[in-house]
């Protein structure tokens, strides 16, 4: 009997730590996109760029991190299914 709860601690754990690690991920695409929309707002004010420049940075972002987007999403949703089984 101690041995799938071993295995379930031991997903859990593993989890968690997936969770975490795209937690910070996430956390840091988002700073970057913040400094990317900053960098963009100031560059069509300066150089008068009309306000596709920012809707190409939407883009660019959702492209480039939708993956990791979704990885994030995915480890959650597993997490919460776990917590809410063992409770």
């Amino acid at each position: 009997m101690a041995g799938p709860a071993h295995h379930d601690m031991t997903e859990l754990a593993m989890l968690e730590t997936a969770y975490r690690k795209s937690l910070r991920t996430i956390i840091g695409h988002a700073v970057f996109f913040i400094i990317c929309c900053t960098t963009a707002v100031v560059l069509r004010r300066m150089f008068k760029m009309p306000p596709a420049l920012l809707t190409m940075v939407f883009i660019v972002a959702l492209l480039l991190f939708g993956g990791d987007i979704l990885r994030f999403l995915s480890c959650r949703r597993r997490l919460r299914q776990i917590r809410e089984t063992r409770n």
